[in-house]
């Protein structure tokens, strides 16, 4: 059983509690590495960004992180276990929004959400969580008729059903409309105020800076920077006046990159 406040203490030399920390993780394809020797840690009751352009291996990191991908070296803890030796018991205290999820395409949204609180011991209520994502409306339609935005209310919604201590959403706002990513911040923000920690992936500059509290660039298979928004654009601009994405660009180059984003 996870004993959630029995939190790991940061890597990076500082005393906040950490919920998740991860070491000197290698991830290889094919005898090649995807991810080399990377380390970052997550406060507890933070949002934290990782931003990196596409195909850089952020989901490879997430899948890591949880354990749908075997690591090749490094450790990955998460609230205070190691994931290696208690992924069953870490995971009812974590909630995941992966890019792309199988669900049941004939059910309903109501159905899909009540039957993944039957996977938990502790879940949120099923209203109270179709009232947050504004899917109450549409609880009724079934999963293989929702657009875009409602199939990705409904993933955040199914990341946070189990009331989990920390949450990892893959880009979770990608490709959706503005209200609705506004919408899904303000959720975030409020399971935050609850005293849960949330790790998203993201490429959007504006998401990092408005809704992190730290991001982590990755770059080169590793973590190169690590902060507050405020203090990387501090210590990485090249002019007084440059932005996130400009210090972004600064430290991962502008040139495209020759894979297919």
């Amino acid at each position: 059983m996870i004993n959630q406040p029995a939190f790991e203490r940061s890597i990076h030399g500082d005393h906040q509690p950490s919920c998740l920390t991860v070491n000197n993780l290698t991830k290889k394809f094919n005898n090649e590495s995807v991810l080399e020797n990377l380390s970052m840690s997550i406060y507890q009751g933070e949002i934290h960004g990782i931003i990196g352009r596409n195909g850089v291996g952020k989901t490879t990191l997430i899948e890591s992180i949880i354990g749908l991908k075997e690591i090749d070296a490094g450790t990955v803890n998460i609230l205070g276990e190691d994931i290696k030796s208690s992924r069953y018991e870490i995971m009812e205290a974590v909630g995941i929004q992966p890019q792309e999820a199988n669900l049941l395409p004939r059910q309903s949204v109501s159905e899909t959400i009540h039957l993944f609180t039957s996977f938990y011991k502790e879940s949120m209520d099923p209203k109270e969580l179709m009232q947050m994502m504004e899917l109450d409306q549409i609880e009724s339609k079934r999963v293989k008729n929702l657009s875009v935005g409602q199939k990705q209310r409904l993933l955040v919604a199914l990341a946070m059903v189990g009331n989990p201590a920390l949450i990892i959403l893959d880009e979770p706002t990608t490709g959706i409309d503005p209200q609705i990513r506004q919408l899904i911040w303000r959720v975030l923000r409020s399971m935050k105020e609850k005293g849960c920690s949330i790790l998203l992936s993201t490429h959007y500059m504006d998401e990092a800076e408005k809704l992190c509290d730290r991001i982590s660039i990755l770059h080169d298979k590793k973590i190169i920077v690590h902060g507050s928004c405020h203090e990387i654009i501090t210590e990485h601009r090249e002019k007084f006046t440059d932005s996130l994405e400009d210090v972004f660009l600064h430290l991962t180059g502008t040139s495209l990159r020759r894979e297919v984003d």
